[in-house]
């Protein structure tokens, strides 16, 4: 364990690295010297990136190890990236450059120009010479100066759930420890897949887990998610304490290519077990046990197959079902909306003696499609027709993309084919929309509609319709909209 009086290594916001800073030209220095190694060799870029995800045929060990619509997404990547971090150390030193050089965050949630991709990756030669933090295999407008929108950047719903378990919560919810599952967390969901789509686009590399990580921005992506749940925890927020997350194990490759392994209790606290911290973020406390609340509930059901490692069966269903769409919708690319009728017997015997429901939670289910294509939909409740931007924003919910659909479908190894589905608690929503008399217990209506970059100059384009209509090359299906609540 690290202690507090160690050197402790600052990871910086990219955009706002002081004149003259190297840490960008050092981390293409390295990423140079790591593509230049051969593909077997743990420490070379296309190993690393393959360990995420790849589309080789023939596998070697850790490849192919990411952990998506899980609880294990966080604390997975932030081994991945700690591990990683040192391995581009490894490579900056040997350049020449800092021993205490750390990989910088895209604090893309920021807005204006931060929300744009940092200059060091837009252009195609660096000195004269190709630059290596270069892809061409992005979506259109990225490189050339486009800004992520705030309805694709922002974490702040993710950032107000009060609890880590569960699929409408912080950090996912209970499955078995494989590559891609459907309990996909609100940090997970908003902004990490959505920013993955959002530069990746239609077919940039990372719209896709199996190559995702060959893009050197993934890992200033990752930074700042893991950043994010720092910033979580530092308001307050605990992380499970049940010995089937706290104890799990996973296996990487340090510096050096030797094979390493750590739990996630190994990882929950940067500073005092890993030796990092992000800049102006507070010094981490060790809480003492005694001032831990009481363990979240794990459901019996859940944990039982998690720990039999079958697939899917830990899926949660947040609350009692009062409603449901009596029909699928197909996604294209243009906005598309279902009505989800609420059954007055179902909501009374939900919400029991109480007069409202503590809890509503909108479900997206049972979504599928072959491939991703690269569109992130907003969610937007009782929509009015024709809305401008400024009347989307207050009646947007949350967003669904679909980074590792075709995992989902295609799944690795013995793991069984499952569609994706999201979750989000819709409540403090509808209390603003029944204030301001946009609200009904009868019916809900449901819009999807695309999400697009925007101009830097432009943030309150956050919720327009894109000028140009994404392709309906991949469309996607979504079986069932539905509506629950907790009393």
């Amino acid at each position: 364990m690290m202690t507090a009086q160690a050197q402790t290594l600052i990871r910086r916001n990219v955009w706002t690295l002081p004149a003259g800073d190297t840490t960008l030209s050092d981390y293409a220095k390295a990423v140079a010297i790591m593509k230049a190694r051969n593909a077997s060799d743990p420490t070379s870029w296309i190993y690393q990136a393959a360990m995420h995800g790849t589309l080789a045929q023939q596998t070697k060990p850790l490849w192919n190890g990411c952990m998506h619509g899980t609880w294990f997404f966080l604390p997975w990547h932030r081994m991945f990236l700690y591990y990683f971090e040192q391995i581009v150390r490894a490579a900056v030193v040997q350049a020449g450059g800092s021993p205490a050089w750390t990989l910088p965050f895209w604090d893309y949630g920021a807005g204006g120009q931060q929300a744009t991709l940092p200059l060091a990756f837009r252009n195609q030669t660096a000195g004269g010479n190709p630059n290596p933090l270069y892809v061409s295999q992005r979506a259109p407008g990225i490189n050339t100066g486009m800004a992520i929108p705030s309805s694709i950047a922002s974490a702040a719903h993710a950032l107000s759930r009060p609890q880590f378990t569960g699929a409408a919560q912080f950090g996912g919810g209970i499955t078995p420890a494989q590559q891609f599952s459907n309990q996909t967390g609100q940090l997970e969901q908003t902004p990490h897949n959505d920013l993955h789509v959002a530069v990746g686009g239609p077919s940039g590399w990372m719209s896709d887990p199996d190559q995702a990580a060959e893009d050197p921005i993934f890992w200033l992506h990752h930074s700042n998610i893991d950043r994010l749940w720092s910033v979580w925890n530092n308001a307050g927020h605990w992380d499970p304490s049940d010995q089937l997350w706290m104890t799990q194990k996973f296996s990487f490759f340090d510096a050096h290519g030797h094979q390493v392994q750590k739990s996630c209790g190994d990882v929950i606290r940067v500073l005092h077990q890993l030796g990092y911290n992000y800049e102006t973020a507070p010094a981490q406390v060790v809480p003492s046990a005694a001032e831990a609340p009481a363990p979240e509930p794990v459901p019996a059901a859940a944990a039982a197959a998690a720990g039999a490692g079958n697939p899917g069966s830990g899926s949660e269903q947040e609350g009692e079902l009062v409603g449901a769409s009596d029909r699928p919708i197909e996604l294209v690319g243009s906005p598309a909306e279902v009505s989800v009728q609420i059954d007055a017997q179902a909501r009374s015997a939900a919400v029991a003696d109480a007069t409202r429901p503590r809890h509503i939670y909108l479900n997206v289910e049972d979504i599928e499609g072959e491939r991703n294509p690269g569109v992130v939909y907003g969610i937007y409740l009782n929509l009015p027709a024709d809305a401008p931007p400024e009347v989307a924003a207050r009646h947007h919910a949350s967003n669904v993309s679909f980074f590792g659909i075709e995992r989902a479908r295609n799944p690795r190894g013995d793991e069984q084919p499952h569609n994706l589905r999201v979750s989000v608690d819709i409540t403090e929503l509808a209390h603003e929309l029944e204030a301001a008399g946009e609200w009904s217990d009868e019916r809900v209506q449901v819009t999807f509609r695309p999400l697009g970059l925007v101009p830097e100059d432009q943030p309150e384009l956050a919720h327009a319709l894109p000028e140009t209509p994404p392709s309906s090359e991949a469309p996607v299906r979504i079986g069932r909209v539905s509506v629950a609540y907790a009393p």
